[in-house]
């Protein structure tokens, strides 16, 4: 079965990416991962907050997060699962992908502000870090 990893930073990515993932999972059934990539919390703040209360935070934060995409693939009767993970997000997403062994990464195509100021999309971003191998298909949807 195919695995395929729809990294979610924002409400702004689950309309771009939904449509596709429910096309995708009619036409062949797939194993769907939700992700989304925390930012760390700086260390001036974390002297002060135990780690299991940066957990939660963390843990609450994507959940929220994720939890629209999630309550239109279970409408769709679309399985899936989520995971939250803290880090950089383009090294944390190719890392996921590298783990769970997966085969496209769907990525909502739209103009940031790193693309603005010469840092490239998230996509492209992507491309660099899995590098010439190509084990992973990269999809920028819209």
């Amino acid at each position: 079965m195919t695995n395929v990893l729809v990294p979610i930073n924002d409400s702004g990515d689950i309309d771009c990416a939904v449509k596709h993932v429910i096309e995708r999972y009619r036409t062949q059934p797939v194993t769907l991962f939700l992700l989304n990539v925390q930012t760390p919390i700086s260390k001036f703040i974390t002297r002060f907050i135990s780690r299991k209360q940066i957990a939660e935070f963390h843990q609450e934060n994507g959940m929220e997060i994720l939890k629209p995409m999630m309550d239109k693939l279970d409408a769709a009767g679309v399985p899936h699962q989520e995971r939250i993970v803290v880090g950089h997000k383009a090294e944390s997403i190719v890392q996921f992908a590298r783990e769970h062994h997966c085969d496209q990464i769907v990525v909502p195509k739209h103009r940031s502000v790193f693309e603005n100021i010469g840092m490239g999309s998230v996509g492209s971003q992507l491309r660099q870090l899995i590098g010439a191998e190509g084990s992973c298909d990269i999809s920028e949807v819209y």
